[in-house]
């Protein structure tokens, strides 16, 4: 299966023909994992447990901490290419806590996390959930996501109980992972803990400070219609049913509301410190940091953002990027730098403006789900 986005060829044991093999290894595979650095991986920090998800073998927690990587989902309906046997044997649909190490087509070679043993668990974080997995698989894998390394794909209905949309084997996005403390779930269940002390990983890749408790959302009115709702003190009120994601990105906006506009502002800080002044990209890369749609250290021009997520209109935030700016409309509220949309458009600082303005020489992209 070749995606059309992703460059990612799962190539999963039992279902790759040695022809595929040699194809994929000179097309996709080639001194991709060239620039990164080899760190020790984190252990969790212990969250206390959550509902278990619609997998009863999959026991979600709270968020953890651990280093944001590049994933990408494969398998089920959408993705019949992949099959439901791991390279292990394994039957996936009867372990859906299952992941495929990338970066190679056998064991021995995908070692984009350093060639972890079969059965090594880890924590995989996405949003507010987390849930251990087990190396069950591997595959090629391809070019880098939101500036991450791709170096995990996730089994179908794992990423579904963790709440990353199914798109057919075409999500992809950063995810946080951690090495689970030694005692835990792989021993409790009998599975062998055995691992790697390494994984690579971007050496821009910046611990993220958080902790366990989910990102507060203080600062963010709610309003009961469809739309977000500018505020006369030039905050904006989100719609009370909008995604915890949309709240959490018109929080971080509102935070930053109202700073001055200053060319390279923002640029070479933490995306959790709150600069003394931003411009366009560091200002949108601060509110998609605000629902952890991007690392901490991510740090950007607006080209760059042309190809952040995925392609076109999302349907509640949507960000239209090119070389010289960068500005996005977040639950149908426009986020910019200044007034481009005439009499009425708001101040000319970083903020929230009522009006729209031309998208014209500028390419759309939108968060995957959003």
């Amino acid at each position: 299966m070749v995606s059309d986005n992703r460059s990612h060829f799962p190539l999963h044991g039992a279902i790759a023909t040695a022809g595929v093999i040699a194809a994929v290894a000179v097309a996709g595979f080639g001194g991709a994992m060239v620039a990164l650095l080899v760190t020790t991986l984190p252990q969790a920090s212990g969250c206390a447990a959550m509902p278990a998800g619609p997998t009863s073998s999959i026991v979600l927690g709270s968020p953890g901490t651990g280093r944001f990587v590049g994933a990408t989902e494969y398998g089920g309906p959408g993705d019949p290419g992949s099959g439901t046997i791991g390279a292990s044997g394994a039957n996936l649909l009867a372990h859906p806590d299952s992941y495929a190490e990338l970066g190679g087509y056998t064991f021995q070679t995908a070692t984009a996390m350093g060639g972890l043993p079969y059965m090594t668990p880890l924590r995989v974080t996405w949003r507010d959930r987390s849930a251990i997995a087990y190396k069950r698989d591997f595959g090629l894998g391809g070019g880098p996501i939101a500036g991450l390394p791709r170096v995990i794909d996730l089994w179908w209905q794992f990423a579904v109980a963790l709440g990353i949309p199914y798109e057919d084997g075409l999500w992809s996005g950063p995810v946080r992972i951690e090495r689970p403390p030694p005692a835990g779930a792989g021993d409790l269940l009998g599975q062998s803990s055995e691992q790697s002390d390494t994984l690579l990983v971007p050496s821009a890749s910046v611990p993220d400070p958080a902790t366990c408790a989910p990102a507060g959302l203080a600062g963010v009115p709610l309003t009961s219609g469809a739309g977000a709702r500018l505020l006369p003190n030039g905050q904006a009120a989100a719609p009370q049913d909008a995604p915890q994601a949309v709240k959490q990105i018109i929080a971080a906006g509102n935070q930053i509301a109202g700073k001055p506009y200053l060319y390279g502002g923002g640029h070479g800080l933490p995306l959790s410190q709150v600069a003394p002044a931003y411009d366009c990209s560091s200002s949108v890369e601060h509110l998609l940091y605000g629902a952890r749609l991007l690392p901490v250290g991510y740090d950007a021009a607006s080209g760059e953002l042309e190809s952040f997520g995925r392609s076109g209109l999302g349907r509640w935030v949507t960000i239209y990027a090119n070389p010289d700016h960068v500005f996005m409309y977040v639950a149908g509220l426009r986020w910019d730098t200044h007034n481009a949309a005439g009499p009425g458009d708001g101040s000319t600082g970083i903020g929230w403006h009522p009006l729209v303005r031309s998208s014209a020489g500028f390419v759309a992209r939108h968060p995957s789900g959003l």
